[in-house]
C-alpha cells in the first residue's frame, strides 16, 4: 500500500476516536465565564477584558495547552451584552490545534426586583488543524525510523461554523445557568470534504449560592463570605462534576474544588470518574482580578501528569458606583 493511503487510514482512526473528543476545560470556569455560558456576556459592571492560560499535565510531553481571551460590554439602552471570545488549544506531537472565534450576544430581562434572567447566543467559527510531518507511522517503524515521503500539504486544516446558546438566572445570592455548544453538530473532519466527523453537543449545568458570614459588618476590609458552586458538564459519554467553594475576605479569595463523579460512574471496570482536587488563590480589586489554580491529579495518572496550572486575569474598565449598583449583578466569584 502506498504511503499516502497508510497515512489516510491512520488519520481516519485518529479522527474517529480522538478528534471528536472533549472540548478544552478550565478549573476557574467562572473566570472564563463567556466560555462557560454565552449568557454571561455583558453581565459585569461595564467593559471587561479577560484572559486565561492552562497548562494541563506538564509531566506528559506535549500534552494540552489552552489559551482564552475575551472582551464584553453591556449596552444599557438596549439591555444587551455584546462580546468576542477567541481561544486556542494545542495538543500532542502532531500539534493538533483547535481555534475558536466566537462573537457573543446576550439579552438581559429584569423579571422582578430580586430576579434577573439572561439569554445568550454564540455563533462562531472553529478551525482544526494537524501537522502530519510531526507524526510517526507504522511504515517508519518498519524501516527502522526512516522518514515517510514528505507530503505536499503537511498541515491539514478544517474550518466550520459553530453555534452555542445559554440561559442564566440569578438573584443577589443565587445563580443558575444552562448552556449548550455545537448545537449544529459541525463536521470537523481533517480528511477532506467527503469525510465526516461530527462534533458532539457539549452541555453544562452550573449554579451556586453566596453566603455572607458577617452581614452586619460595615468595615469593607472585614467583610467575609463563602460561595458554594458546582458545574456539571458532559459531551458524548464523557461527563464530570466540579463542586467546591470560595472563601472571600476583602480582596482575597481562596477556593477548594473536587472534579469527578466517584462511585456513580465508571467508563470501564477499574477506571472510575475520579479526576482531580483543585486549589485556587486570587486577588480582586475594583478593576483587576488575578487568579491561580493548581490541580492535583487523583486518578491512576497521579504519578505521571504533574497536575495542571491555570492563570486567569481580567480587567474592568470602570469602578462600581452607586448608580450602577441599581443593576442586579451575578453574585458568582471571579476565581
Amino acid at each position: 500500500m502506498k504511503t499516502i493511503y497508510k497515512l489516510l487510514v491512520f488519520i481516519l482512526i485518529l479522527n474517529s476516536k480522538l478528534l471528536s473528543g472533549q472540548d478544552m476545560h478550565f478549573t476557574q470556569f467562572y473566570s472564563s465565564s463567556l466560555y462557560l455560558n454565552p449568557a454571561f456576556t455583558g453581565a459585569d459592571v461595564c467593559s471587561r477584558f479577560s484572559a486565561t492560560y492552562r497548562n494541563q499535565w506538564p509531566g506528559v510531553s506535549k500534552a494540552y495547552k489552552s489559551y482564552l481571551a475575551s472582551f464584553d460590554h453591556y449596552l444599557t439602552t438596549y439591555n444587551l451584552g455584546i462580546g468576542l471570545l477567541v481561544g486556542n488549544d494545542v495538543a500532542g506531537t502532531g500539534e493538533l490545534r483547535t481555534t475558536v472565534i466566537n462573537p457573543l450576544v446576550a439579552y438581559e430581562a429584569v423579571l422582578t426586583k430580586k430576579l434577573t434572567m439572561r439569554l445568550g447566543v454564540q455563533p462562531g467559527l472553529g478551525v482544526r488543524s494537524i501537522n502530519f510531518n510531526n507524526l510517526v507511522f507504522g511504515d517508519q517503524l518498519a524501516r527502522g525510523g526512516s522518514s515517510v515521503a514528505t507530503m505536499e500539504t503537511p498541515t491539514q486544516t478544517k474550518a466550520y461554523f459553530d453555534i452555542g446558546a445559554g440561559v442564566l438566572a440569578y438573584t443577589r445570592k443565587f445563580w443558575g445557568g444552562l448552556s449548550f455548544y455545537h448545537l449544529n453538530k459541525p463536521n470537523e473532519s481533517l480528511l477532506g470534504e467527503n469525510a465526516e466527523s461530527t462534533l458532539p453537543i457539549k452541555y453544562s449545568l452550573h449554579s451556586g449560592y453566596k453566603y455572607t458570614l458577617n452581614p452586619d459588618e460595615k468595615e469593607v476590609t472585614a467583610q467575609r463570605s463563602v460561595s458554594f458552586a458546582m458545574n456539571y458538564r458532559g459531551q458524548m459519554e464523557f461527563d464530570q462534576l466540579d463542586v467546591g467553594f470560595y472563601y472571600t475576605q476583602y480582596v482575597f479569595n481562596l477556593g477548594l474544588w473536587y472534579r469527578g463523579i466517584p462511585g456513580l460512574k465508571a467508563y470501564k471496570p477499574g477506571y472510575s470518574n475520579n479526576d482531580a482536587i483543585s486549589m485556587v488563590v486570587g486577588v480582586r480589586t475594583d478593576r483587576m482580578n488575578v487568579g491561580y489554580s493548581y490541580d492535583v491529579t487523583i486518578s491512576k495518572l497521579t504519578n505521571k501528569t504533574q497536575g495542571a496550572h491555570e492563570i486567569s486575569v481580567s480587567y474592568q474598565m470602570c469602578k462600581l458606583n452607586k448608580k450602577k449598583k441599581k443593576r442586579l449583578l451575578v453574585p458568582c466569584p471571579k476565581f
